[in-house]
């Protein structure tokens, strides 16, 4: 059965302005630390497995955001992240996140490429991140 991915993020101070606010380059940095953690522990596959010893690259090709409502230094949002499409060579997921009392922060929408380290050019998913993603495809989800 499909499902989100789901976790939380702390806003530190590196992430904010002089004002407490979180500077919006910064969120380009959490949402792939996002993926990265959905790698891990949503796919059970580690970056350092994907990159260094699978040669596979997951280059982000394209990232839309939508800032809905400033977030603060020192609060906890909640991060989700599911699978809008996948395709031979790339996946579209959609990132949300709220804050502690549920209201919306910020909606992504990003592509992420398949790419073989060697040449950089893109290649096929392989059939076991496929199957494992499969899990987190979630169509008519906005």
């Amino acid at each position: 059965m499909a499902r989100a991915y789901d976790s939380q993020v702390q806003i530190r101070f590196r992430h904010c302005d002089p004002a407490g606010i979180v500077f919006y380059p910064r969120y380009v940095e959490i949402i792939n630390d996002l993926v990265e953690e959905w790698f891990e522990r949503g796919l059970g596959l580690s970056f350092h497995t994907l990159h260094v010893e699978r040669g596979i690259a997951t280059p982000t090709a394209s990232l839309q955001c939508e800032f809905r409502a400033p977030s603060l230094w020192q609060e906890t949002l909640r991060q989700t992240l599911w699978l809008q499409r996948l395709g031979r060579t790339s996946l579209q997921a959609a990132v949300r996140f709220e804050g502690p009392d549920g209201q919306l922060r910020l909606e992504a929408a990003l592509a992420l490429v398949t790419v073989d380290m060697r040449n950089l050019r893109p290649t096929p998913l392989p059939e076991d991140l496929r199957a494992s993603m499969q899990a987190f495809l979630l169509s008519g989800q906005d």
